[in-house]
């Protein structure tokens, strides 16, 4: 088995960064066709890697990410957050990241939380390249 790739606070991320964030900004682009096909390949390697129950936690969250912006899921926190709103998603980025290295979380847990704190500095990130161009997410 091949090392585990780390990403900020040392987080464990099972798949590459490079391949996790062309599935985010493909949902960003509203490609879920794509990002459908893109999120098969990451199961994939996923599961070459080995599928302990913190990768099970990690690709039910990127699922149920694909899931919302299939279905536009207004009760879900995420579809109603502005992607334009950097303070939001920092607090959100800050809460997902502390829950994905808190040890009193089991496994599965954490791979979920981690997820979506990728997800959202994702879009952190994009929020705040948008805001310094001038123009915005949605």
């Amino acid at each position: 088995m091949s090392p585990k790739k780390t990403g900020e606070n040392g987080d464990k991320i099972p798949v590459s960064k490079s391949l996790l964030n062309g599935f985010f900004q493909l949902i960003l682009e509203r490609r879920l066709s794509e990002a459908e096909r893109s999120l098969e390949e990451i199961e994939t390697k996923i599961r070459a890697e080995g599928l302990n129950e913190f990768n099970r936690g990690f690709i039910r969250a990127l699922k149920g990410i694909l899931l919302m912006h299939r279905s536009n899921d207004q009760y879900v926190f995420l579809s109603s957050l502005n992607p334009n709103n950097i303070d939001a998603l920092r607090k959100y980025y800050q809460e997902f990241t502390r829950d994905a290295g808190n040890m009193l979380h089991g496994d599965y847990d954490r791979g979920y939380f981690l997820a979506m704190a990728k997800y959202i500095y994702f879009m952190l990130k994009h929020a705040e390249s948008s805001r310094k161009m001038g123009y915005h997410l949605y």
